[in-house]
């Protein structure tokens, strides 16, 4: 494929600055990042491969400029021989803050971070891995809040082997190709020049130490697929979607290393009866023609239960009730949102001949007036 111009891959004039520059790059990173990208996984990472490229030229002023001036072979110099590699992109702190440490890392820069002068470092993990469950909860709970127990499957350090893999009793052995670094480096000469790459040791896959006799409990993977049951607060005036954050029981991490976090998604199940917004609820009744007539009192669906409702005589249809008390209680809050109840009226679909005549007589304010034949009087003759 052509390259395209570096300007135009990130979409910046060239009068960008470099905050600009870096703008562009972030946002088009997080659309291309093949981990989340919605096209084809190679064609989103030979995006992200261009587009880095182009940012790591026109974010350092010396690069842009011999860019600007010579174009490509300006910054052929720059890359080594073969152009643009991982191993030499400077600005990975720049995508570890977009993404942190995913598993487009491990394929790009072989499990580490490496200097291309030989001087990498392999980065441990600060904790374990995060786990996300979605608990499923009656809309009752928005306004009482609850404590369900869920079932969180995780992984964790193995009890028998404390996480190293190796049998209980025997040792680990330093491993003879990176001789512990869990790195190696290959050292590339063409010409003059010379190109050094540092990628994950093959032998011990970065952790610098071989395992003699796999531990038999967890097979030498030093870990364990369990379920563990939890008991979370779900606090009254949760939102739908709301995500609770329980530190430290997520996946354990490598020895020495804290468990990552819960992350439980909160999802209150709707009802055909009452609707949610924020604090208030809503919800519609249909009453009798004889009721929004006369008046009367009605009984109206809530949240957790049913409430009394005086309709007074002669309610129009469509009317909107507001029973205070009988919403949603905020976040934290103790004091609850509104019940707004619209009614609408049950219009008989027959009458019989009394209850017509006695319509007719109470929507004219007396008896029934006598009928007449005609509207006009023949005289006599």
């Amino acid at each position: 494929m052509a390259k395209r111009d570096y300007y135009e891959v990130l979409g910046v004039p060239k009068t960008a600055s470099v905050d600009e520059v870096k703008q562009a790059y972030r946002r088009l990173a997080r659309e291309y990042h093949p981990d989340v990208a919605k096209e084809n996984p190679k064609v989103a990472e030979e995006k992200f491969k261009e587009l880095s490229e182009a940012y790591e030229v026109l974010v350092d002023p010396e690069k842009r400029q011999k860019y600007d001036q010579l174009g490509f072979p300006g910054v052929e110099t720059e890359f080594g021989p073969g152009g643009f590699n991982w191993q030499n992109f400077t600005h990975v702190g720049d995508l570890e803050d977009l993404f942190g440490a995913s598993p487009l890392f491990q394929q790009l820069f072989g499990g580490g971070f490496g200097s291309p002068f030989g001087g990498g470092r392999v980065r441990s993990p600060t904790r374990g891995g995060d786990v996300e469950v979605t608990v499923r909860l009656p809309l009752a709970a928005a306004v009482h809040g609850a404590k369900p127990t869920i079932e969180v499957p995780h992984t964790s350090r193995c009890p028998d082997c404390h996480g190293t893999g190796a049998e209980h009793g025997t040792a680990l052995e330093t491993c003879p190709q990176c001789h512990g670094q869990g790195q190696v480096r290959q050292v590339h000469r063409r010409g003059y020049t010379q190109l050094v790459t540092v990628t994950e040791c093959p032998k011990c896959h970065g952790a610098g130490q071989i395992i003699l006799k796999p531990c038999p409990t967890c097979r030498g993977t030093g870990r364990l697929r369990q379920v563990e049951r939890l008991e979370v607060t779900v606090p009254p005036g949760m939102e739908d979607g709301g995500v609770l954050r329980v530190p430290g029981h997520g996946s354990d991490g490598p020895t020495g290393v804290p468990p990552g976090d819960l992350y439980v998604q909160v999802v209150f199940e709707g009802t055909d009866r009452v609707r949610r917004e924020g604090q208030e609820a809503y919800t519609e009744v249909t009453v009798p023609l004889s009721t929004v007539l006369l008046g009367g009192e009605i009984t109206v669906p809530t949240i957790d239960g049913r409430a009394a409702l005086k309709i007074p005589a002669g309610t129009q249809p469509e009317t909107q009730f507001r029973l205070r008390g009988h919403g949603f209680p905020r976040l934290h809050g103790s004091a609850r949102g509104s019940l707004f109840v619209t009614v609408h009226v049950e219009i008989p679909r027959s009458l019989s001949g009394r209850e017509r005549d006695l319509l007719r007589e109470a929507l004219q304010g007396g008896a029934a007036a006598p009928r007449r034949e005609g509207i006009f009087h023949r005289r006599s003759s």
